[in-house]
Parts: C-alpha cells; structure tokens; sequence
C-alpha cells in the first residue's frame, strides 16, 4: 500500500511505519498456529473427514495471510516414542492423535485471527462444528528462529509445503534462573546445529505461544507457557519412528541438561495424505 493510498483510506499510521511493513517486501514466516486434537472413540473418521473438508478450510486455509497448512497423525508407533510419559501435554501420553500447523505472515497474526474470529462465528451460526474430539492445545505462536542444517536448502516458510515423511515436536520451557531470550539463542545457535550436522533432520523451528486475543470468547481457555515454552518443530527427511532412537531419544537429556530449559514432550508423526481417511485400527 502507498502512502497516498493509506491517506485515501484513512490510515493514520505514521508513513515510514506502513512503509516497513513485512509482508509489503517479501514472504516471511512471523507467526503459527499448533493444534493438537483427539476425536471421541468411533468418531475419528468423521472428524478427520469435517476437519479436512470443512473447518481447516473456512477457517484456515481461506483466511488471509495464511501461507501454508499441513496435518500429520500419531499412530501406535508414533505414541510409543513419546516421553516423558508423565507431562503438561498429552494426559495420558498416548492421547493427541492428530496435528495441524498454519503457517503466518510475519506481522500479520492480528490480521488472520480477527478474520478467522469472525469466520467462526458464521460457521457455528450454520451448525458447522464438531463437538466428539478434545482439544489438547490449540494456539497462536509468534517465530523465533531457528537452526537449518543446509545453507541453501528448505526456508522454513516452504516446510510445511515441502510435505516432509515426518516432524518431531519438542515442547520444553525455559529454566527459572534463564530468560526466554537466553534459551532460544542457546537452542538455535548452540544445542541444535549440532544435532541437525549430517542428519535427516532438515529444520528445527522455534516458536513460542503468544496470550488468548482480547476478540476471543471469554469461555476459551487461557494458553498455557505464554512467556515460558519454546516449542521446537524438527522436519525430518524420513519416518521419524526410523530416525528416533538415534537423532531423538537423548535429545531431552541433552536440553535438560543445558540449564536454559528442560524438556516437557517429544512426541513424532507421520504425515496425513488429504482426502485419505487416517488409519483408525492403528490409532
């Protein structure tokens, strides 16, 4: 938008500021969204069907800045790899069988979610929700950067795009005596080169969760670590049940034991095939 017309529409933003708006210059990833679900027994192919069909849609992939979306699932295999067993995210562990991401303009989160407030209200108006799943998170997560194990290879704005066999999250929150900014610089710049140097593992992304919008209902629940977690997304270039044991297992211990943050879950999946129904006798 040119500053004549932010003037013709009555926008009384400072110039210089519409100026350096983001998404004005490039595509950038600047925001995400994480959520965690598990429909009712016997209603998983009914869910998987309106979530991919209906909602994911109307509410996601139609809402502007959205750049991206994709979905995977935790099947037997997957769940038996989670640790700890005991943590704030899945209770029991082996509850949270499918996960989505949507991907976010940088700067334009407010942007998307207001729209996206809007749109739910005229999809419940019209009897379009689905009450048999829970929702073990759902939130918004603002970017913080993250390690890439190529110099050239996948930006992280195509990860989800690039549709990779598989992605282990990492919940973890920062130590007492450490601040979110000291974590994430520690992770990204020291822990995770490493572990991605001549690995399957492609990108490790971080994202922290950002407060429930003032738009939201008052009824929706606060989002839990605002100001504390890191989650740690790592795109793996192969079945994450295959590389687990090797790249993954002590993976943990070894951000427990740097002192800037411990480990809350690490939980692999395996990528969803759209217009496919989720193999439900595995689940």
């Amino acid at each position: 938008m040119t500053t004549a017309h932010a003037a013709a529409r009555g926008d009384t933003r400072d110039p210089e500021e519409i100026l350096v708006q983001p998404s004005d210059r490039r595509i950038e990833l600047g925001h995400a969204i994480f959520g965690l679900v598990e429909p009712h027994r016997g209603h998983e192919v009914a869910w998987n069907r309106w979530y991919e069909r209906d909602h994911l849609v109307a509410a996601g992939i139609c809402a502007p800045w959205t750049i991206a979306i994709s979905r995977w699932i935790a099947t037997r295999r997957e769940k038996a790899l989670r640790y700890p067993a005991s943590n704030p995210i899945c209770t029991p562990v082996t509850k949270g069988s499918f996960l989505a991401a949507i991907w976010i303009q940088q700067g334009r989160y407010d942007d998307q979610q207001l729209w996206v407030a809007e749109q739910m209200k005229v999809l419940a108006a019209n009897h379009r929700n689905f009450d048999q799943r829970d929702v073990l998170t759902t939130a918004g997560y603002d970017y913080l950067g993250g390690a890439l194990r190529d110099a050239d290879g996948v930006p992280p704005e195509l990860a989800l795009d690039r549709r990779y066999p598989g992605i282990v999250m990492i919940w973890t929150e920062r130590r007492p005596g450490a601040t979110l900014d000291a974590a994430q610089s520690w992770l990204t710049r020291e822990l995770l080169p490493a572990v991605l140097e001549k690995s399957p593992i492609a990108m490790a992304l971080c994202f922290t969760p950002k407060p429930k919008a003032a738009w939201w209902p008052k009824a929706a629940p606060e989002v839990p670590g605002v100001g504390e977690r890191i989650v740690v997304a790592c795109f793996v270039e192969e079945a994450p049940a295959a590389c687990f044991e090797q790249r993954f297992a002590g993976l943990g211990a070894a951000i427990d034991a740097g002192d800037r943050a411990r480990t809350l879950l690490v939980a692999p999946f395996a990528p969803l095939t759209p217009g496919v129904d989720p193999p439900v006798d595995e689940l």
